[in-house]
């Protein structure tokens, strides 16, 4: 067996305090939970988005899940959505303040065991990363749920299909009545032509 010299057990000792260090470092990103007890979490441009991640919402149904952290500067208007399924699901919860918080988390989901989820990815993909991706911009992402031209369906029809079903066409009626389409308004406002 190799004898460690005095470099050597300096060397080793800053090696723990840099790990330490790391460790405390990440806990303080994460709401103060270590990240092998994180299932998931939200940044918070995420949280003032008007859809809910429905991750989260299965997330919390884990058998392994125990908390859902959020934190209070957000806003509850933008936390209220997942409070209530929370609340539906008899799901802990716990509003968070700190002053030592680095980072854009928002939102956690916690587990009662420590999981290895070192190499995971444990922030929920932006929603607006999917129609961006294929060249559809935020207009697209911002106005789920609403009715469209026909030319704006048609493109998610074309180019994000697993989308479809949260847009709607705009029918005669709507078109009598004067409505116009969300996504070209916006695109419109965004500097962009209207028929692209």
């Amino acid at each position: 067996m190799k004898e460690m010299n005095h470099l050597d057990l300096l060397d080793e000792k800053e090696k723990k305090m840099n790990q330490l260090y790391s460790i405390q470092h990440e806990k303080k990103y994460y709401l103060d939970e270590y990240r092998e007890r994180i299932i998931i979490a939200l940044k918070i441009d995420q949280l003032v988005e008007d859809e809910v991640y429905l991750e989260i919402i299965e997330a919390m149904k884990s058998d392994h899940a125990k908390l859902l952290k959020l934190r209070r500067d957000v806003g509850l208007k933008y936390l209220k959505p997942y409070i209530k399924e929370a609340e539906k699901l008899d799901f802990r919860y716990e509003l968070v303040d700190g002053l030592s918080y680095l980072g854009d988390i928002g939102l956690i989901v916690v587990s009662d065991k420590s999981l290895d989820n070192e190499d995971e990815e444990l922030v929920v993909r932006d929603m607006d990363q999917d129609f961006l991706d294929v060249g559809l911009g935020y207009e697209f992402s911002k106005n789920q749920n609403k009715s469209i031209c026909n030319e704006c369906y048609l493109k998610i029809e074309d180019k994000l299909p697993s989308y479809l079903e949260k847009f709607k066409r705009l029918n005669i009626i709507d078109k009598l009545l004067g409505t116009n389409c969300p996504v070209c308004r916006d695109r419109k406002k965004l500097g962009g032509n209207e028929k692209k």
